[in-house]
């Protein structure tokens, strides 16, 4: 098919509310020789969307002003370096720094996957930013092993959802806190061991206590994405030689209960973690080590993407909306060209 020069995309007005978004047009993406063109059938929604909607964050090497950090569709076009591995109209899932909310998207060969057998090229929109920045934190940051005791922060988001499969996909005992009754039962179906419903007040006690039960004194990681709110409680629960890996903050990005003594008595490692602003030689290890390890579990069905609702592009305010009012169970899916698996 003839690639046009103009595309629709989802656009700002400018830095604030959802309202700010709109449906324009603009150029399509010149491909370099190591991208591939793809026409975008769906996009994931991630909070990193939401930020940089309200110019929360930084301005990033090599992001447009389009939103949208993960797509799936049809290859239109190919780079020369790329020709090796990708042809016109392989169906593919990809990972990018940004303009993900378009007709269009340009994605560096090596951060562009092929779709799971079993898959549809609309549920693939939600496995790039989500499977993967949960499979960085679990194993290459956590190193994560059969028989730890982990705990999620917000199982029923996104990336919650992912990390509880990958987690028990590695042997891995799993707790997580939830903000609903209808979530809590959405984690034990993912199959999360024990769950919480923070908004019942405060959960220490009855974490540990599962913990114990397992003959552990604590948990071996915590997977956070709360951030100031739960850093006390993140202490108290972990155990000795512990990892702590922090992907976002929603409570806050400070936190003044932060004791290097219990750091330094438990042997805790605290890491930070980000998946966007890494360089594309990280992503391209940790996208063949996730194809070698995690993709044929989405094949045989033991990891299955967890798609909550859908929208097409002409309602992405309401995606946003649903993700602001904290409503998710998995992930949310924009659609632009209706799925024909």
């Amino acid at each position: 098919m003839a690639v046009p020069e103009r595309m629709r995309a989802v656009l700002l007005k400018g830095f604030g509310d959802r309202d700010n978004l709109y449906i324009g047009e603009t150029d399509v993406p010149k491909m370099k020789n190591d991208e591939v063109l793809v026409q975008v059938h769906a996009f994931g929604i991630n909070r990193a969307d939401i930020m940089q909607r309200k110019g929360q964050y930084s301005s990033l090497f090599n992001a447009t002003d389009i939103m949208g950090l993960e797509a799936s569709g049809e290859i239109v076009d190919v780079g020369d370096q790329a020709k090796d591995k990708w042809k016109i109209g392989d169906k593919v899932m990809v990972l990018v720094f940004s303009g993900g909310y378009a007709e269009y998207v340009v994605a560096q060969m090596n951060c562009t996957m092929k779709i799971p057998k079993g898959i549809s090229i609309i549920e693939a929109a939600g496995i790039p930013e989500t499977f993967l920045t949960a499979y960085q934190g679990l194993k290459l940051i956590g190193n994560i092993k059969k028989g730890d005791l982990v705990l999620i922060h917000a199982g029923a988001s996104g990336v919650g959802t992912a990390a509880i499969q990958l987690a028990k996909f590695f042997g891995a005992k799993v707790a997580a806190t939830a903000g609903s009754n209808e979530k809590v039962a959405y984690c034990k179906k993912l199959g999360a061991d024990k769950r919480i419903n923070y908004t019942h007040g405060p959960w220490t006690n009855t974490i540990l206590e599962f913990a114990r039960g397992l003959n552990k004194h604590g948990y071996d990681i915590v997977y956070d994405n709360v951030g100031k709110d739960y850093v006390q409680a993140n202490q108290d629960v972990l155990g000795i030689d512990s990892r702590w890996i922090v992907h976002s903050h929603l409570s806050g990005p400070e936190a003044e209960n932060l004791s290097f003594a219990t750091i330094i008595k438990k042997r805790i490692s605290l890491y930070g973690t980000v998946l966007r602003a890494r360089s594309i030689d990280y992503k391209t290890n940790l996208i063949k080590q996730f194809e070698e390890e995690i993709m044929n579990g989405f094949v045989d069905g033991r990891l299955k993407v967890i798609i909550d609702k859908t929208w097409p592009i002409e309602q992405v305010v309401e995606a946003h909306k649903y993700m602001e009012n904290n409503l998710t169970m998995g992930k949310l899916v924009v659609t632009i060209v209706e799925d024909r698996k």
